[in-house]
């Protein structure tokens, strides 16, 4: 399974169970790199999207989705040793947070295997780190 995380320059993910942005541009991002595969995200990530045809919505994606899948983890719980792929979107500003990404990839056999900067809708930079495991 393959997870996609949005944090901010701390590795906040969120604040009081509210996502700290969005960003049309990096929707459209993530929707062409998993290439018809599987996305799976919960009922709130759902409401970024105007058609949700594409995604699979379920509230209990960490345990529904399947080897190939992606999760896009905003406000449930995940797994990171049921990872294969993590994605990292990092919006590159600080904002409030009270839930953080506080995984320490390297140290759990993941490798960065790519980096690219795009430039958003509402943000000018958003960087995007992809780690595959060893």
């Amino acid at each position: 399974m393959n997870y996609i995380f949005c944090i901010e320059k701390n590795k906040g993910l969120t604040f009081f169970g509210k996502r700290q942005s969005e960003d049309s541009i990096l929707r459209e991002w993530i929707l062409n790199y998993v290439n018809g595969a599987k996305l799976w995200v919960s009922r709130y990530t759902a409401t970024q999207f105007k058609d949700t045809a594409t995604i699979m919505i379920d509230d209990d994606y960490a345990h529904k989705a399947e080897e190939d899948d992606f999760c896009w983890v905003e406000d449930k719980p995940y797994d990171i040793s049921l990872a294969s792929q993590v994605i990292v979107c990092n919006w590159n500003r600080r904002y409030p947070a009270d839930k953080f990404f506080k995984e320490d990839l390297k140290a759990l056999g993941f490798k960065k295997i790519k980096k690219e900067e795009i430039k958003g809708s509402s943000h000018d930079k958003i960087t995007i780190e992809i780690y595959q495991r060893r």
